[in-house]
């Protein structure tokens, strides 16, 4: 497919993506395994991608484990086999109930995860929740099967039938995780009325304290407010969510984030600008 293009080229292209483009981790990795020889080309690359893709947890998961590794091209290749063989939608949708009459999965956005998932699930009524961080439009337009999905917004009374409410997760750290804009004011209208807030992670989204850290002070810098900003993202405790789906399926919170498989590399610590 890439021909003859550079690994440099390459990554130019990966950071004029989507940031909610989930393939764009693996793609990544596959290119900066072409830096492995160099190791401060490398941590330069490494730095340049992020910059341009702040919440992308998975993405910071891919260039520390690349970063730490003895073997920067052996851990890109690992870091994709990981990617490529995310089981989180099939455990999701083996998860997911089966829902009352009147009853609907809510989903904030549209993510990939989520669209597969649902692809297996075609018996369950689905809604995508548009807030201010999210608008799922054009996730929709890019579904896998054909299927209606109205979009609603935070105050649509169908959102007092949700069965589920699923949260896409930027990043994950140890008590918190970085989710869309909006989230927090959707829990309070709605979340008390669903059965169950599911944070939806994924190969590479829970990520050590000090990581995930930076990966905040990347995206929202010290002495931003939680909203009003201009941020596309805002922070929810664990203390609002119900379960996390990941590779091993749906699990309490804590315990979720205790499976972090991600290293500390102080060349990420430091400020990205």
């Amino acid at each position: 497919m890439w021909g003859e293009v550079t690994p440099a080229e390459r990554l130019r292209s990966i950071a004029r993506r989507s940031g909610a483009d989930d393939a764009l981790a693996a793609e990544a990795a596959d290119a900066l395994a072409g830096f492995a020889s160099e190791p401060a080309g490398l941590v330069v690359a490494c730095r340049r991608v992020l910059a341009h893709h702040r919440a992308h947890g998975t993405l910071w998961w891919v260039c520390a484990r690349i970063l730490a590794a003895a073997e920067p091209a052996i851990a890109a290749r690992e870091a994709v086999r990981v990617l490529e063989a995310d089981p989180t939608a099939r455990r999701l949708a083996a998860a997911l109930p089966l829902t009352d009459e009147d009853e609907v999965v809510a989903i904030v956005g549209w993510s990939d995860a989520v669209d597969e998932a649902l692809e297996e699930r075609f018996d369950l009524p689905a809604v995508a929740v548009r807030t201010a961080g999210t608008d799922p439009t054009s996730a929709l337009r890019r579904r896998r099967v054909e299927r209606s999905v109205p979009v609603v917004e935070p105050w649509d009374p169908v959102l007092a039938r949700a069965a589920r409410l699923l949260v896409p997760a930027a990043a994950i750290g140890p008590d918190r995780a970085l989710v869309p804009v909006g989230t927090g004011a959707l829990l309070d209208e709605s979340g008390s009325t669903a059965r169950g807030v599911w944070l939806v992670g994924g190969a590479g989204r829970v990520l050590p304290a000090r990581l995930f850290d930076a990966v905040v002070a990347a995206v929202r810098p010290p002495g931003a407010a939680d909203a009003g900003d201009g941020s596309a993202f805002e922070l929810v405790g664990f203390d609002r969510v119900d379960r996390i789906v990941g590779p091993r399926g749906v699990e309490p919170p804590v315990e979720a984030a205790a499976r972090g498989d991600c290293p500390v590399v102080p060349e990420l610590l430091r400020p990205l600008d």
